[in-house]
């Protein structure tokens, strides 16, 4: 017999990835227990009987071999029961609920500076190889279209600047994040 699970969409951001942590934790306060993760959907089981609190973690060079696995073991060693991943990078782990207790995966600051910089590092890199993207397109664009290039490259270039300030958002987030704890 199968179980039934139940999936529920949610636009998350990776700057805010502590709010996600927060809705997960009362989505099992609510009795939805987190199974898988896609991109803006998250599939759950229904088990009134746990209640979990939820942790994310980005780690984006783990692979799938010994490193990956020495890193669950490290999480399992402290308490922590992987759940899913995400594109390889965005790991969710979770533990029994304990009241008045909020476990944190980073505990001091000095890791959780570290961990927001390689955050703000990838975002950088996303913008600057979406920069160097968007200006190949733009000029093999204008290379090929000689009549009415504008009606294909005015929408592009609106795609490419919502990117481009996603990404920024994203930098300047975590930046902020880092000062922050660095005061």
């Amino acid at each position: 017999m199968t179980i039934p699970t139940e999936k529920k969409y949610r636009l998350s951001m990776s700057w805010n990835y502590e709010k996600d942590e927060a809705w997960l934790s009362e989505q099992s306060r609510q009795g939805l227990q987190l199974k898988k993760v896609g991109l803006f959907s998250y599939t759950f089981t229904r088990d009134a009987a746990m209640r979990y609190t939820y942790a994310l973690d980005f780690q984006n060079r783990l692979g799938r071999g010994d490193k990956y696995e020495a890193y669950l073991e490290l999480y399992r060693d402290a308490g922590w029961e992987h759940v899913s991943s995400y594109g390889g990078m965005w790991h969710y782990f979770r533990r029994e609920w304990q009241p008045g207790e909020l476990p944190r995966l980073y505990t001091d600051r000095e890791s959780l500076v570290t961990h927001f910089q390689k955050i703000k590092r990838v975002f950088t890199v996303l913008l600057f190889a979406n920069l160097a993207i968007m200006i190949i397109n733009m000029l093999n664009l204008l290379s090929r279209f000689n009549d009415r290039p504008w009606s294909i490259i005015v929408p592009i270039l609106v795609i490419y600047v919502g990117i481009f300030i996603m990404l920024g958002y994203g930098i300047s987030a975590f930046g902020k994040k880092i000062q922050k704890l660095q005061q």
